[in-house]
């Protein structure tokens, strides 16, 4: 398996538009530092498979609903984060807020209604009044994966931290593990080739090692530009390098 899962990709000839996604990264206090939680794609996914990705998916019509208006936190690409909260609440059962149904057996009933696609996240909203105008989300980055692949995505990421203990994280066949880890452990276990993960995540977290607690992410990444950054492949002796704007060689590749 290698290190990192962009490192073999599914080549197109004709060029593929990128599909809008999301995805959040759950950010939880673990003194003196922070930890992140990744889960790890099934070994037969058709993307990304075995790699350790943060909870996400394809942004989605009903993510622009009215419905949201006055339920989320002044956050830019508003359906987007609509999009990163509703696959994290399919991927793990996790929803934050501050009104939740007091019986979670209704909570986890919602959820299998959605997964099932007997229902939309907006309608729940209403049914149920979700309400996330009150959490601290941080929209940080947007990475487009390369235009020679077959397969491609245009993700916004988005920063959640969580400051009350959250329950049991309730995965589905999507995933196969989920994993509570510090960027710096994440960073040495993808080096060590135990965690492989995109190019997107991997600098992402190395981005996030950068601040010295869950407190100085959140303010170091509530107020930045967001530039979309296109991710490029350089082939050479060893294999396909992915390389990100900036980076030495990347203005010579298409």
């Amino acid at each position: 398996m290698p290190r990192d899962a962009a490192a073999h990709p599914r080549l197109s000839v004709d060029p593929v538009v990128p599909r809008p996604a999301a995805t959040i990264i759950v950010a939880r206090p673990a003194p003196p530092h922070l930890e992140l939680l990744l889960l790890q794609r099934p070994m037969e996914s058709r993307f990304a498979a075995g790699a350790y990705v943060f909870p996400g998916g394809v942004i989605e019509a009903d993510d622009a609903s009215p419905t949201w208006a006055g339920r989320l936190p002044p956050v830019g690409e508003s359906t987007a984060c609509v999009a990163a909260l509703r696959e994290l609440f399919e991927e793990t059962g996790i929803l934050p807020g501050s009104t939740q149904p007091g019986d979670p057996s209704g909570l986890a009933e919602a959820r299998r209604a959605l997964l099932a696609d007997q229902t939309r996240f907006s309608r729940l909203a209403e049914r149920l009044h979700f309400d996330f105008s009150s959490e601290s989300i941080a929209y940080f980055a947007r990475w487009i994966t390369p235009a020679t692949l077959a397969l491609r995505f245009d993700t916004r990421f988005f920063l959640l931290p969580v400051l009350e203990p959250l329950g049991p994280i309730s995965l589905t066949s999507e995933h196969d593990r989920a994993l509570w880890v510090t960027p710096g452990d994440a960073r040495r276990g993808f080096t060590a080739g135990r965690l492989p993960m995109l190019f997107p995540t991997i600098k992402t977290i190395e981005r996030l090692a950068g601040f010295a607690s869950l407190e100085a992410a959140l303010d170091g990444l509530g107020d930045v530009a967001v530039e979309p950054a296109l991710v490029k492949l350089q082939a050479g002796g060893s294999g396909v390098r992915p390389l990100a704007p900036g980076a030495p060689g990347y203005d010579e590749f298409p």
